[in-house]
């Protein structure tokens, strides 16, 4: 059936309440599109941001609508990528550590003071200079 055939008899559905913060996120991300989905797909987006997270549905539409050659024009567009996500990590779920390159580089203070590397050099030789002393 078309948009159309749904809107003439009243099958489509406002932006719940519920749904308002992916909406909103979205939206402020840059990506506008149609929000006039069917009370049964709203529901279904109730339940995926139930599963998943507002945050992580929002993210995931933002990175399709980049990715979308031809653009998105609605929201039923994000509706198989939501559907693809894994569920929200458990409460207190620790990060992975990250890997990559300069995944295991330490940063270092930029407000502690550092030797140029002569200076380095001169402690360490003075040091070695005392030990054998």
């Amino acid at each position: 059936m078309s948009e159309g055939g749904e809107r003439a008899r009243g099958n489509v559905a406002v932006i719940p309440e519920g749904a308002r913060p992916i909406v909103d996120q979205i939206t402020a991300a840059g990506v506008v599109v149609a929000w006039t989905l069917t009370t049964a797909e709203w529901f279904i987006v109730d339940a995926l941001a139930k599963r998943s997270g507002p945050d992580m549905l929002a993210a995931a539409a933002v990175q399709a609508a980049r990715r979308a050659r031809n653009g998105v024009s609605h929201a039923r567009y994000f509706l198989r990528t939501w559907q693809a996500l894994p569920p929200a990590p458990a409460e207190g779920t620790v990060p992975a550590a990250p890997t990559g390159p300069g995944a295991d580089v330490i940063p270092l203070d930029p407000t502690a003071p550092r030797k140029g590397r002569a200076a380095q050099a001169a402690d360490w030789y003075a040091e070695i200079i005392a030990k054998e002393q």
